[in-house]
């Protein structure tokens, strides 16, 4: 049975991280600036920060695309690997994934049939509102439906987290009056975890059943002090 077959809780312990060099990953160039995290199937999680501040490094963390480092990761209270997360985890982006050069009728059609989940094709395109014209294009192809598209796929090949890169609450916006939140709670309602990076709260607060900050927290106190030395007032 998997990890995350049933309900789970991923929890994320970092108190073993001594280094003053917080979490990197050159690859997505974002910085996470290490905290201990819960987080619950069955919700949608914003994750809100500046750009390159952390919350697109959070989302990939849980997606198991970074290494760990000192940083300890549990499913239900059992310590996990990057490759559990790895092998559950689904980038609900498909542009750059192998999957996005994918058909989508035919890769759901397949998935179905690889990892014997009881249902249909049509069944799926109606819950995550898939439009017909759109059946036999590529996933990266689809525009403001590739996310319900690539959230249809994952959930026929049984992936259980489904984490995203950083977009503006701009994104959100349009992509949810384009149906995405109707997908994303065809995730949750089958138990899966979906992470959401966005810059602020504005709009991801009215769709996520939790938010999460991840901003640096900024010494203002020794600002003043260093200001205070140059006969400069500190400026509000």
């Amino acid at each position: 049975m998997s990890l995350f077959e049933n309900d789970f809780t991923v929890k994320i312990d970092t108190s073993a991280c001594r280094s003053i060099i917080t979490g990197h990953d050159s690859s997505i160039d974002d910085t996470w600036y290490y905290s201990d995290q819960i987080f619950e199937n069955g919700k949608i999680y914003g994750i809100i920060s500046e750009r390159q501040q952390g919350n697109m490094y959070l989302s990939y963390l849980l997606g198991g695309r970074i290494e760990f480092g000192d940083v300890r990761i549990f499913c239900n209270d059992r310590e996990i690997s990057q490759k559990d997360l790895n092998e559950s985890g689904w980038n609900l982006e498909p542009y750059s994934e192998r999957y996005g050069r994918m058909q989508v009728r035919k890769s759901i059609e397949q998935a179905l049939k690889t990892h014997d989940i009881e249902d249909t094709f049509e069944s799926i395109a109606e819950r995550f509102l898939l439009t017909s014209k759109r059946y036999d294009l590529k996933l990266k192809s689809l525009s403001g439906e590739r996310w319900p598209a690539s959230a249809a796929l994952g959930y026929a090949m049984g992936k259980r987290i489904f984490y995203a890169p950083y977009m503006p609450s701009s994104f959100y916006y349009q992509m949810c009056d384009r149906g995405l939140l109707k997908a994303l709670r065809e995730l949750t309602g089958h138990g899966a975890l979906v992470v959401l990076p966005v810059g602020s709260d504005v709009f991801i607060k009215h769709i996520a059943d939790e938010l999460i900050y991840t901003d640096r927290k900024y010494d203002i106190e020794a600002l003043k002090e260093k200001y205070g030395k140059f006969d400069e007032s500190w400026v509000r």
